[in-house]
Protein backbone atom coordinates (compact mmCIF):
# COMPACT_ATOMS: atom_id res chain seq x y z
CA UNK A 1 0.00 0.00 0.00
CA UNK A 2 1.66 3.21 -1.19
CA UNK A 3 -0.43 5.90 0.51
CA UNK A 4 -1.16 4.35 3.89
CA UNK A 5 -2.49 6.71 6.53
CA UNK A 6 -0.92 7.10 9.95
CA UNK A 7 -3.86 5.22 11.48
CA UNK A 8 -3.39 2.33 9.06
CA UNK A 9 0.32 2.18 9.77
CA UNK A 10 -0.34 2.19 13.53
CA UNK A 11 -2.90 -0.60 13.20
CA UNK A 12 -0.48 -2.61 11.06
CA UNK A 13 2.28 -2.16 13.65
CA UNK A 14 -0.10 -3.01 16.48
CA UNK A 15 -1.39 -6.17 14.70
CA UNK A 16 2.15 -7.40 14.16
CA UNK A 17 2.97 -6.72 17.79
CA UNK A 18 -0.12 -8.58 19.01
CA UNK A 19 0.65 -11.57 16.79
CA UNK A 20 4.08 -12.10 18.39
CA UNK A 21 2.56 -13.81 21.40
CA UNK A 22 2.29 -13.46 25.15
CA UNK A 23 5.77 -12.08 25.80
CA UNK A 24 5.23 -9.12 23.43
CA UNK A 25 1.84 -8.36 24.98
CA UNK A 26 3.29 -8.40 28.49
CA UNK A 27 6.07 -6.07 27.36
CA UNK A 28 3.54 -3.60 25.88
CA UNK A 29 1.42 -3.68 29.05
CA UNK A 30 4.53 -3.07 31.14
CA UNK A 31 5.55 -0.08 29.02
CA UNK A 32 2.03 1.42 29.13
CA UNK A 33 1.88 0.94 32.91
CA UNK A 34 5.28 2.59 33.39
CA UNK A 35 4.34 5.55 31.19
CA UNK A 36 0.99 6.09 32.95
CA UNK A 37 2.55 5.79 36.43
CA UNK A 38 5.44 8.15 35.64
CA UNK A 39 3.15 10.75 34.05
CA UNK A 40 0.67 10.46 36.94
CA UNK A 41 3.50 10.78 39.47
CA UNK A 42 4.95 13.87 37.74
CA UNK A 43 1.50 15.49 37.60
CA UNK A 44 1.09 14.74 41.31
CA UNK A 45 4.39 16.48 42.04
CA UNK A 46 3.36 19.44 39.90
CA UNK A 47 0.12 19.74 41.87
CA UNK A 48 2.04 19.76 45.14
CA UNK A 49 0.86 16.33 46.31
CA UNK A 50 -2.56 15.36 47.61
CA UNK A 51 -3.01 18.48 49.75
CA UNK A 52 -1.12 20.89 47.48
CA UNK A 53 1.56 21.56 50.10
CA UNK A 54 4.39 20.66 47.72
CA UNK A 55 6.03 18.28 50.19
CA UNK A 56 5.78 15.14 47.94
CA UNK A 57 8.97 13.81 46.34
CA UNK A 58 9.14 12.48 42.78
CA UNK A 59 9.89 8.91 43.90
CA UNK A 60 7.15 8.91 46.52
CA UNK A 61 4.58 10.32 44.09
CA UNK A 62 5.42 7.71 41.46
CA UNK A 63 5.14 4.96 44.08
CA UNK A 64 1.70 6.14 45.29
CA UNK A 65 0.56 6.48 41.66
CA UNK A 66 1.61 2.85 41.06
CA UNK A 67 -0.45 1.79 44.09
CA UNK A 68 -3.47 3.54 42.56
CA UNK A 69 -2.91 1.71 39.28
CA UNK A 70 -2.70 -1.81 40.73
CA UNK A 71 -5.06 -1.45 43.72
CA UNK A 72 -8.45 0.21 43.25
CA UNK A 73 -9.06 0.29 47.01
CA UNK A 74 -6.38 2.96 47.50
CA UNK A 75 -8.54 5.58 45.77
CA UNK A 76 -11.44 5.08 48.22
CA UNK A 77 -9.18 6.02 51.16
CA UNK A 78 -7.41 8.88 49.34
CA UNK A 79 -7.87 12.53 50.37
CA UNK A 80 -6.70 15.58 48.51
CA UNK A 81 -7.61 18.33 46.11
CA UNK A 82 -10.22 17.84 43.41
CA UNK A 83 -7.64 17.99 40.62
CA UNK A 84 -5.39 15.49 42.38
CA UNK A 85 -8.28 13.06 42.96
CA UNK A 86 -9.32 13.43 39.31
CA UNK A 87 -5.81 12.52 38.13
CA UNK A 88 -5.66 9.51 40.47
CA UNK A 89 -9.11 8.41 39.24
CA UNK A 90 -7.82 8.42 35.67
CA UNK A 91 -4.75 6.44 36.79
CA UNK A 92 -6.99 3.91 38.62
CA UNK A 93 -9.25 3.45 35.58
CA UNK A 94 -6.22 2.88 33.37
CA UNK A 95 -4.93 0.42 35.97
CA UNK A 96 -8.23 -1.50 35.92
CA UNK A 97 -8.00 -1.77 32.13
CA UNK A 98 -4.36 -2.87 32.21
CA UNK A 99 -4.99 -5.40 35.01
CA UNK A 100 -7.93 -6.92 33.14
CA UNK A 101 -5.91 -7.10 29.94
CA UNK A 102 -2.97 -8.58 31.87
CA UNK A 103 -5.11 -11.35 33.40
CA UNK A 104 -6.57 -12.17 29.98
CA UNK A 105 -3.12 -12.19 28.38
CA UNK A 106 -1.65 -14.52 31.00
CA UNK A 107 -4.71 -16.79 30.80
CA UNK A 108 -4.45 -16.99 27.01
CA UNK A 109 -0.72 -17.55 27.25
CA UNK A 110 -1.20 -20.51 29.60
CA UNK A 111 -3.97 -21.85 27.36
CA UNK A 112 -1.77 -21.55 24.25
CA UNK A 113 1.11 -23.26 26.06
CA UNK A 114 -1.11 -26.16 27.12
CA UNK A 115 -2.48 -26.42 23.57
CA UNK A 116 1.09 -26.42 22.21
CA UNK A 117 2.05 -29.22 24.59
CA UNK A 118 -1.03 -31.17 23.52
CA UNK A 119 0.00 -30.78 19.90
CA UNK A 120 3.15 -32.71 20.78
CA UNK A 121 5.86 -30.44 19.41
CA UNK A 122 7.96 -30.05 22.56
CA UNK A 123 11.40 -31.74 22.45
CA UNK A 124 12.02 -35.05 24.20
CA UNK A 125 14.88 -35.21 26.70
CA UNK A 126 15.58 -38.92 27.18
CA UNK A 127 18.45 -41.36 26.77
CA UNK A 128 18.67 -44.92 25.41
CA UNK A 129 15.04 -44.81 24.32
CA UNK A 130 13.33 -46.40 21.34
CA UNK A 131 11.55 -44.37 18.66
CA UNK A 132 8.56 -45.63 16.68
CA UNK A 133 7.78 -43.54 13.59
CA UNK A 134 4.21 -44.02 12.39
CA UNK A 135 1.06 -44.90 14.29
CA UNK A 136 -1.53 -47.41 13.11
CA UNK A 137 -3.02 -50.73 14.19
CA UNK A 138 0.45 -52.30 14.16
CA UNK A 139 1.85 -49.62 16.47
CA UNK A 140 -0.12 -50.83 19.49
CA UNK A 141 1.06 -54.40 18.83
CA UNK A 142 4.66 -53.19 18.67
CA UNK A 143 4.18 -51.29 21.92
CA UNK A 144 2.73 -54.36 23.65
CA UNK A 145 5.78 -56.40 22.65
CA UNK A 146 8.18 -53.69 23.80
CA UNK A 147 6.38 -53.48 27.14
CA UNK A 148 6.90 -57.22 27.62
CA UNK A 149 10.55 -56.92 26.54
CA UNK A 150 11.10 -54.12 29.07
CA UNK A 151 9.56 -56.05 31.97
CA UNK A 152 12.98 -56.50 33.60
CA UNK A 153 14.17 -52.98 32.73
CA UNK A 154 13.90 -49.88 34.90
CA UNK A 155 12.27 -46.77 33.45
CA UNK A 156 12.28 -47.86 29.80
CA UNK A 157 11.07 -45.18 27.38
CA UNK A 158 9.40 -45.49 23.97
CA UNK A 159 8.75 -42.37 21.89
CA UNK A 160 5.99 -42.56 19.26
CA UNK A 161 5.94 -39.93 16.51
CA UNK A 162 3.34 -39.75 13.75
CA UNK A 163 1.45 -37.25 11.65
CA UNK A 164 -1.48 -37.47 14.04
CA UNK A 165 -2.71 -35.53 17.06
CA UNK A 166 -0.79 -36.34 20.22
CA UNK A 167 -3.92 -36.61 22.38
CA UNK A 168 -5.60 -38.95 19.87
CA UNK A 169 -2.62 -41.33 19.95
CA UNK A 170 -2.53 -41.25 23.75
CA UNK A 171 -6.25 -42.06 23.97
CA UNK A 172 -5.87 -45.05 21.62
CA UNK A 173 -2.90 -46.36 23.60
CA UNK A 174 -4.77 -46.02 26.90
CA UNK A 175 -7.82 -47.78 25.46
CA UNK A 176 -5.91 -50.73 23.97
CA UNK A 177 -3.06 -51.25 26.41
CA UNK A 178 -4.17 -51.77 29.99
CA UNK A 179 -0.79 -52.05 31.71
CA UNK A 180 2.40 -50.41 30.42
CA UNK A 181 4.53 -51.89 33.21
CA UNK A 182 7.94 -50.24 33.53
CA UNK A 183 7.67 -48.55 30.14
CA UNK A 184 6.90 -44.86 29.68
CA UNK A 185 5.25 -44.06 26.33
CA UNK A 186 5.73 -40.51 25.02
CA UNK A 187 3.78 -39.32 21.97
CA UNK A 188 4.84 -36.54 19.62
CA UNK A 189 3.26 -35.13 16.46
CA UNK A 190 5.22 -34.47 13.29
CA UNK A 191 5.88 -35.49 9.72
CA UNK A 192 7.94 -38.71 9.51
CA UNK A 193 10.23 -37.41 6.76
CA UNK A 194 10.82 -33.98 8.31
CA UNK A 195 14.29 -33.59 9.85
CA UNK A 196 13.12 -30.75 12.11
CA UNK A 197 10.24 -32.88 13.44
CA UNK A 198 12.49 -35.90 13.94
CA UNK A 199 14.84 -33.81 16.08
CA UNK A 200 12.02 -33.49 18.61
CA UNK A 201 12.38 -37.25 19.31
CA UNK A 202 16.00 -36.82 20.51
CA UNK A 203 17.53 -39.15 17.93
CA UNK A 204 21.00 -38.18 19.13
CA UNK A 205 20.48 -40.25 22.31
CA UNK A 206 18.12 -43.00 21.11
CA UNK A 207 19.23 -46.64 20.77
CA UNK A 208 16.95 -47.75 17.94
CA UNK A 209 14.30 -46.55 15.48
CA UNK A 210 11.33 -48.52 14.13
CA UNK A 211 9.81 -47.12 10.93
CA UNK A 212 6.18 -48.27 10.86
CA UNK A 213 4.59 -46.60 7.82
CA UNK A 214 2.06 -48.08 5.36
CA UNK A 215 3.61 -46.47 2.27
CA UNK A 216 6.92 -47.87 1.00
CA UNK A 217 8.04 -44.63 -0.66
CA UNK A 218 7.43 -42.63 2.51
CA UNK A 219 9.31 -45.34 4.42
CA UNK A 220 12.36 -44.84 2.18
CA UNK A 221 12.22 -41.05 2.68
CA UNK A 222 11.93 -41.50 6.45
CA UNK A 223 14.88 -43.94 6.53
CA UNK A 224 16.97 -41.42 4.59
CA UNK A 225 15.97 -38.59 6.95
CA UNK A 226 16.77 -40.69 10.04
CA UNK A 227 20.11 -41.84 8.64
CA UNK A 228 21.13 -38.28 7.76
CA UNK A 229 20.07 -36.96 11.16
CA UNK A 230 21.83 -39.74 13.08
CA UNK A 231 25.06 -38.99 11.20
CA UNK A 232 24.66 -35.25 11.78
CA UNK A 233 24.06 -35.74 15.51
CA UNK A 234 26.91 -38.23 15.87
CA UNK A 235 24.83 -41.19 17.04
CA UNK A 236 26.76 -44.15 15.62
CA UNK A 237 25.18 -46.88 17.77
CA UNK A 238 21.50 -46.45 16.86
CA UNK A 239 20.04 -48.74 14.22
CA UNK A 240 16.90 -48.55 12.09
CA UNK A 241 14.32 -51.28 11.50
CA UNK A 242 11.72 -50.86 8.75
CA UNK A 243 9.12 -52.89 6.86
CA UNK A 244 8.93 -52.82 3.05
CA UNK A 245 5.99 -54.42 1.27
CA UNK A 246 7.13 -54.19 -2.35
CA UNK A 247 10.30 -56.11 -3.20
CA UNK A 248 11.16 -53.50 -5.84
CA UNK A 249 11.66 -50.92 -3.08
CA UNK A 250 14.07 -53.08 -1.05
CA UNK A 251 17.13 -51.82 -2.94
CA UNK A 252 16.46 -48.07 -2.48
CA UNK A 253 15.57 -48.66 1.19
CA UNK A 254 18.90 -50.40 1.87
CA UNK A 255 20.79 -47.66 0.01
CA UNK A 256 19.01 -44.99 2.07
CA UNK A 257 19.78 -46.63 5.41
CA UNK A 258 23.26 -47.96 4.71
CA UNK A 259 24.77 -50.38 7.21
CA UNK A 260 22.60 -49.31 10.14
CA UNK A 261 19.21 -50.32 8.63
CA UNK A 262 17.51 -53.73 8.85
CA UNK A 263 14.80 -54.14 6.20
CA UNK A 264 11.98 -56.68 6.59
CA UNK A 265 10.24 -57.70 3.36
CA UNK A 266 6.61 -57.89 4.46
CA UNK A 267 5.26 -60.02 1.61
CA UNK A 268 8.17 -62.48 1.60
CA UNK A 269 8.25 -62.89 5.36
CA UNK A 270 4.48 -63.20 5.86
CA UNK A 271 4.22 -65.48 2.84
CA UNK A 272 6.77 -67.88 4.27
CA UNK A 273 5.13 -67.85 7.70
CA UNK A 274 1.67 -68.51 6.28
CA UNK A 275 2.88 -71.42 4.15
CA UNK A 276 4.74 -73.03 7.07
CA UNK A 277 1.75 -72.50 9.38
CA UNK A 278 -0.63 -74.07 6.86
CA UNK A 279 1.59 -77.09 6.25
CA UNK A 280 2.30 -77.79 9.93
CA UNK A 281 -0.75 -77.41 12.24
CA UNK A 282 0.28 -75.73 15.47
CA UNK A 283 3.26 -74.01 13.87
CA UNK A 284 1.52 -70.64 14.13
CA UNK A 285 1.43 -70.91 17.93
CA UNK A 286 5.15 -71.73 18.01
CA UNK A 287 5.99 -68.85 15.68
CA UNK A 288 3.80 -66.47 17.70
CA UNK A 289 5.70 -67.34 20.87
CA UNK A 290 9.11 -67.09 19.24
CA UNK A 291 8.36 -63.76 17.57
CA UNK A 292 6.78 -62.21 20.67
CA UNK A 293 8.15 -61.52 24.13
CA UNK A 294 5.62 -63.79 25.81
CA UNK A 295 7.15 -67.04 26.98
CA UNK A 296 10.41 -67.89 25.21
CA UNK A 297 12.03 -65.62 22.68
CA UNK A 298 15.25 -65.25 20.71
CA UNK A 299 18.22 -63.31 22.11
CA UNK A 300 21.70 -62.57 20.81
CA UNK A 301 24.16 -62.60 23.71
CA UNK A 302 27.89 -62.34 24.39
CA UNK A 303 28.83 -65.24 26.70
CA UNK A 304 32.61 -65.33 27.38
CA UNK A 305 32.29 -68.74 29.07
CA UNK A 306 31.17 -70.25 25.75
CA UNK A 307 34.41 -69.42 23.91
CA UNK A 308 36.31 -72.60 23.01
CA UNK A 309 33.30 -74.89 23.48
CA UNK A 310 31.16 -76.48 20.79
CA UNK A 311 27.40 -76.14 20.43
CA UNK A 312 26.71 -79.51 22.06
CA UNK A 313 28.74 -78.62 25.16
CA UNK A 314 27.15 -75.19 25.35
CA UNK A 315 23.60 -76.54 25.24
CA UNK A 316 24.40 -79.05 27.97
CA UNK A 317 25.65 -76.12 30.09
CA UNK A 318 22.57 -73.94 29.59
CA UNK A 319 19.82 -75.16 31.94
CA UNK A 320 17.14 -72.64 30.97
CA UNK A 321 18.02 -71.74 27.37
CA UNK A 322 19.11 -73.29 24.09
CA UNK A 323 21.72 -72.15 21.58
CA UNK A 324 20.20 -72.23 18.10
CA UNK A 325 22.87 -70.31 16.20
CA UNK A 326 26.04 -68.23 16.15
CA UNK A 327 26.84 -64.72 14.94
CA UNK A 328 30.31 -65.07 13.39
CA UNK A 329 31.97 -62.07 11.69
CA UNK A 330 28.60 -60.37 11.38
CA UNK A 331 26.96 -63.41 9.73
CA UNK A 332 24.07 -65.30 11.32
CA UNK A 333 24.60 -69.08 11.30
CA UNK A 334 21.40 -70.84 12.35
CA UNK A 335 21.30 -74.52 13.34
CA UNK A 336 25.08 -74.96 13.16
CA UNK A 337 26.69 -78.41 13.48
CA UNK A 338 26.89 -79.56 17.09
CA UNK A 339 30.68 -79.82 16.85
CA UNK A 340 31.14 -76.20 15.71
CA UNK A 341 33.30 -74.29 18.20
CA UNK A 342 32.51 -70.77 19.39
CA UNK A 343 35.42 -68.42 18.79
CA UNK A 344 36.38 -65.18 20.51
CA UNK A 345 34.15 -62.34 19.29
CA UNK A 346 31.29 -64.70 18.38
CA UNK A 347 27.79 -64.19 19.78
CA UNK A 348 25.28 -66.89 20.60
CA UNK A 349 21.73 -66.87 19.25
CA UNK A 350 19.70 -68.23 22.13
CA UNK A 351 16.15 -69.36 22.73
CA UNK A 352 15.40 -68.32 26.31
CA UNK A 353 12.63 -67.14 28.59
CA UNK A 354 14.43 -63.89 29.33
CA UNK A 355 17.73 -62.19 28.54
CA UNK A 356 19.01 -62.79 32.06
CA UNK A 357 18.43 -66.58 31.82
CA UNK A 358 21.53 -67.30 29.75
CA UNK A 359 24.10 -68.16 32.43
CA UNK A 360 26.18 -71.26 31.84
CA UNK A 361 26.62 -73.96 34.50
CA UNK A 362 28.36 -77.30 34.73
CA UNK A 363 27.36 -79.45 31.72
CA UNK A 364 24.56 -81.92 32.34
CA UNK A 365 24.66 -85.61 31.42
CA UNK A 366 22.36 -86.24 28.42
CA UNK A 367 19.79 -89.05 28.53
CA UNK A 368 20.12 -90.50 25.05
CA UNK A 369 17.25 -92.90 25.60
CA UNK A 370 14.79 -90.03 25.97
CA UNK A 371 14.82 -89.14 22.30
CA UNK A 372 15.23 -90.71 18.89
CA UNK A 373 15.37 -89.49 15.31
CA UNK A 374 12.31 -90.02 13.14
CA UNK A 375 12.90 -91.48 9.66
CA UNK A 376 12.39 -89.20 6.70
CA UNK A 377 8.98 -89.55 5.09
CA UNK A 378 8.45 -88.54 1.47
CA UNK A 379 5.62 -86.05 1.05
CA UNK A 380 2.62 -86.94 -1.08
CA UNK A 381 0.83 -84.52 -3.44
CA UNK A 382 -1.78 -82.42 -1.67
CA UNK A 383 -4.36 -79.70 -2.35
CA UNK A 384 -4.27 -76.24 -0.80
CA UNK A 385 -7.40 -74.05 -0.85
CA UNK A 386 -6.99 -70.27 -0.74
CA UNK A 387 -10.12 -68.17 -0.10
CA UNK A 388 -9.77 -64.51 -1.05
CA UNK A 389 -7.14 -62.51 -2.89
CA UNK A 390 -4.20 -60.50 -1.57
CA UNK A 391 -1.21 -58.76 -3.11
CA UNK A 392 1.14 -61.20 -1.38
CA UNK A 393 -0.66 -64.25 -2.79
CA UNK A 394 1.98 -64.66 -5.51
CA UNK A 395 4.73 -64.94 -2.90
CA UNK A 396 2.66 -67.46 -0.94
CA UNK A 397 2.09 -69.63 -4.01
CA UNK A 398 5.78 -69.53 -4.98
CA UNK A 399 6.72 -70.52 -1.44
CA UNK A 400 4.16 -73.32 -1.45
CA UNK A 401 5.47 -74.58 -4.79
CA UNK A 402 9.01 -74.77 -3.40
CA UNK A 403 7.89 -77.06 -0.53
CA UNK A 404 5.25 -79.19 -2.27
CA UNK A 405 5.53 -82.60 -3.90
CA UNK A 406 5.04 -82.81 -7.66
CA UNK A 407 1.40 -83.18 -8.63
CA UNK A 408 0.09 -80.89 -5.88
CA UNK A 409 -2.68 -78.39 -6.54
CA UNK A 410 -3.57 -74.89 -5.33
CA UNK A 411 -7.17 -73.68 -5.66
CA UNK A 412 -7.57 -69.89 -5.41
CA UNK A 413 -11.23 -68.89 -5.00
CA UNK A 414 -12.29 -65.26 -4.67
CA UNK A 415 -15.24 -62.99 -5.30
CA UNK A 416 -15.83 -62.04 -8.96
CA UNK A 417 -13.43 -59.34 -10.15
CA UNK A 418 -11.11 -59.66 -7.16
CA UNK A 419 -8.30 -61.77 -8.67
CA UNK A 420 -5.62 -59.79 -10.49
CA UNK A 421 -4.26 -62.39 -12.92
CA UNK A 422 -1.30 -60.15 -13.79
CA UNK A 423 -0.08 -60.42 -10.20
CA UNK A 424 -0.37 -64.21 -10.06
CA UNK A 425 2.48 -66.63 -10.88
CA UNK A 426 2.93 -67.70 -14.48
CA UNK A 427 2.63 -71.43 -15.21
CA UNK A 428 6.35 -71.62 -15.97
CA UNK A 429 7.13 -70.24 -12.49
CA UNK A 430 5.44 -73.22 -10.82
CA UNK A 431 7.07 -76.65 -11.01
CA UNK A 432 5.28 -78.73 -8.37
CA UNK A 433 1.75 -77.31 -8.09
CA UNK A 434 -1.02 -76.68 -10.58
CA UNK A 435 -2.83 -73.37 -10.11
CA UNK A 436 -6.64 -73.39 -10.34
CA UNK A 437 -8.18 -69.90 -10.12
CA UNK A 438 -11.94 -69.56 -9.63
CA UNK A 439 -14.27 -66.59 -9.28
CA UNK A 440 -17.24 -67.47 -7.09
CA UNK A 441 -19.32 -66.33 -4.12
CA UNK A 442 -16.97 -67.52 -1.39
CA UNK A 443 -19.24 -66.29 1.41
CA UNK A 444 -21.99 -68.67 0.26
CA UNK A 445 -22.18 -71.85 2.33
CA UNK A 446 -23.05 -73.96 -0.71
CA UNK A 447 -19.97 -72.71 -2.54
CA UNK A 448 -17.80 -73.41 0.50
CA UNK A 449 -19.22 -76.92 0.82
CA UNK A 450 -18.34 -77.66 -2.83
CA UNK A 451 -14.81 -76.35 -2.35
CA UNK A 452 -14.25 -78.32 0.86
CA UNK A 453 -15.59 -81.45 -0.86
CA UNK A 454 -12.53 -81.39 -3.15
CA UNK A 455 -10.46 -82.52 -0.17
CA UNK A 456 -8.00 -79.71 0.61
CA UNK A 457 -5.34 -80.60 3.16
CA UNK A 458 -5.14 -76.97 4.34
CA UNK A 459 -7.11 -73.75 3.86
CA UNK A 460 -5.76 -70.19 3.78
CA UNK A 461 -8.13 -67.28 4.48
CA UNK A 462 -6.81 -64.05 2.97
CA UNK A 463 -7.88 -60.58 4.11
CA UNK A 464 -9.47 -58.38 1.43
CA UNK A 465 -7.04 -55.44 0.90
CA UNK A 466 -9.76 -53.29 -0.69
CA UNK A 467 -11.83 -53.20 2.50
CA UNK A 468 -11.31 -51.42 5.79
CA UNK A 469 -9.31 -53.54 8.24
CA UNK A 470 -12.23 -54.10 10.61
CA UNK A 471 -14.67 -55.01 7.83
CA UNK A 472 -12.13 -57.33 6.19
CA UNK A 473 -11.53 -59.09 9.53
CA UNK A 474 -15.28 -59.43 10.10
CA UNK A 475 -15.68 -61.21 6.75
CA UNK A 476 -12.70 -63.44 7.50
CA UNK A 477 -14.20 -64.44 10.85
CA UNK A 478 -17.48 -65.26 9.11
CA UNK A 479 -15.61 -67.58 6.74
CA UNK A 480 -13.89 -69.18 9.70
CA UNK A 481 -17.22 -69.87 11.40
CA UNK A 482 -18.71 -71.45 8.29
CA UNK A 483 -15.67 -73.56 7.48
CA UNK A 484 -15.43 -74.82 11.07
CA UNK A 485 -19.10 -75.80 11.01
CA UNK A 486 -18.72 -77.50 7.60
CA UNK A 487 -15.72 -79.45 8.90
CA UNK A 488 -17.74 -80.67 11.88
CA UNK A 489 -20.60 -81.75 9.61
CA UNK A 490 -18.34 -83.91 7.44
CA UNK A 491 -16.13 -85.04 10.30
CA UNK A 492 -12.98 -83.39 8.97
CA UNK A 493 -10.52 -81.26 10.91
CA UNK A 494 -8.98 -79.12 8.16
CA UNK A 495 -6.20 -76.75 9.34
CA UNK A 496 -7.11 -73.10 8.85
CA UNK A 497 -4.47 -70.39 8.45
CA UNK A 498 -6.04 -66.95 8.79
CA UNK A 499 -4.73 -63.50 7.89
CA UNK A 500 -5.96 -60.81 10.30
CA UNK A 501 -5.36 -57.06 10.24
CA UNK A 502 -6.05 -56.40 13.91
CA UNK A 503 -4.39 -58.06 16.89
CA UNK A 504 -7.66 -57.66 18.76
CA UNK A 505 -9.53 -59.59 16.05
CA UNK A 506 -6.78 -62.19 16.02
CA UNK A 507 -7.40 -62.85 19.72
CA UNK A 508 -11.14 -63.04 19.02
CA UNK A 509 -10.51 -65.61 16.29
CA UNK A 510 -8.36 -67.72 18.60
CA UNK A 511 -10.95 -67.56 21.39
CA UNK A 512 -13.68 -68.55 18.97
CA UNK A 513 -11.65 -71.52 17.70
CA UNK A 514 -11.09 -72.68 21.29
CA UNK A 515 -14.80 -72.32 22.14
CA UNK A 516 -15.89 -74.28 19.05
CA UNK A 517 -13.49 -77.09 19.92
CA UNK A 518 -14.94 -77.33 23.45
CA UNK A 519 -18.47 -77.55 22.05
Amino acid sequence: MKNATAQQRFRYWFDNLMSRGTKSLLLVLGVITAVVVIIGGLISVALGGPDGSGESSVGGSIWFTLMHAINTGVLAKEEGTVVYLFVMTIVTLVGIFITSFLIGTISNGIKDKVADLQRGHSPVIEKDHMVIIGFDENATSILEELILANANQKDAVVVVMADKEKTAMEHIIRDRIEDVGNTRIICRSGKPDSVSDLKVCSLDTCKSIIVNLPDDFMTVKTILACESLLDELGNKDAYITAVIRDREVLGPAKIAGGDRVEILNFQKTIGRLMVQASRHPGMSSILSELLSFKGNEIYVEDIPAAVGKNIREINLSLPTSTAIGIVHNGQNILNPPTDQTVQAGDQLILLAHDDDATRMQEPAVPETSAYQLEPNVSEAPHTMLVLGYSDMLKQILLEEDAHSAPGSRAIVAAEPGKIDTDMMPNPDELTNITLDMRECKIYSRKVLERLVAEGPSCILLMSDPELDGEEADARTIMLQLQLTDIGEDIGADIPLTIEMNSTRNQRLSQMMRYRLRRQ
